[in-house]
Order: C-alpha cells, then structure tokens, then sequence
C-alpha cells in the first residue's frame, strides 16, 4: 500500500524568556502566517492527510490546527500526542509504526532537532534541515509502516515558507 509521512517543524514562536514554560510559547504573527502559507502550498501539491498527530506544545499544535483548518479537516483527524515534545526520532519512528494500515498519509507536526533528524532518515539525507514551518512529504510504494524505517522512499518534497 502507498504511504505518505509529511513532517512539519512547528512555526516561528515567542522567544524563550517571554514564557515560564517551553511548551507553552505561541506562534509568533510570522509563524501564523507561514502557517497558511504551507497549507495553501499542501492544498496545491494535492497533498491531504488521512490524520494529523502534534506535539502538545502550543506553538506546534496551532501549526497544526491551521493546516488542519485550510485543509477543512474534522476534528477527529488532530491527535495530540504528550510524546512527541522535543523527542527524538527513534519516538517518531514508534509512533508512526503504531499505526493503522487503513492510514495511508500522516502529518507529523513537532520540534526540532528531532524532526529534521528523523526527515533527513527517511530522505537519506535529502534534507539537512527543516526550518520553522518547513515541510518534508516522503512517499513510498507498496510498504507497510512497520516497514518504513527500512524503505526506499519513491519521491520527496521539501518546502520552506521562505521560498513561497
């Protein structure tokens, strides 16, 4: 069966010291922006995940529910999960094992350094970074996800909200 992992690194948030807490900074006005942007982009490259999983962290599920609210998802189709604030890309790969065949396109919204890691696995090395709201759609043929570590991607697309 054909699948699509699109990895997304959350948008421009509020500076560190603005907070008490990490996972509580919020998008900057940039990273609202940016935030359309890429959606739009998405919509045009004809890409529409089946399910959406984010961080918990403000500024990565507000990423998350615009892309999701251009692409006029159902509420059902967000899932927030504790576990992928700042993990690392081996939590990644757990998750994206875990989940059902009938899944058959993913969006993973989440942070940095993880998520460049895990888009620069799976493209072998196709990308050396995600910038904040920069986007990684990998595609594969006939793969199953327990498989995808293992996988040859067909066909990946990179896009930075700097270059729409």
């Amino acid at each position: 069966m054909k699948k699509e992992i699109i990895l997304v690194r959350h948008g421009k948030a509020a500076e560190h010291n603005t907070y008490k807490r990490d996972i509580d900074r919020v998008l900057t006005e940039r990273g609202v922006s940016d935030g359309y942007k890429v959606a739009e982009r998405l919509i045009d490259e004809g890409i529409k995940p089946d399910l959406i999983l984010t961080s918990p962290a403000a500024r990565a599920n507000h990423t998350a529910l615009i892309i999701a609210r251009v692409m006029k998802f159902k509420e059902e189709q967000v899932q927030f999960v504790n576990r992928l604030f700042h993990c690392s890309a081996d939590i990644f790969m757990e998750e994206i094992h875990s989940l059902p065949e009938d899944v058959n396109s993913v969006m993973i919204v989440a942070h940095n350094p993880g998520v460049t890691d895990l888009a620069y696995e799976l493209t072998r090395g196709g990308t050396s970074f995600l910038p904040t709201t920069g986007v990684a759609i990998i595609k594969y043929k006939e793969v199953s996800w327990t498989e995808i570590e293992t996988a040859k991607a067909n066909d990946f697309i990179i896009i930075k909200p700097k270059e729409l």
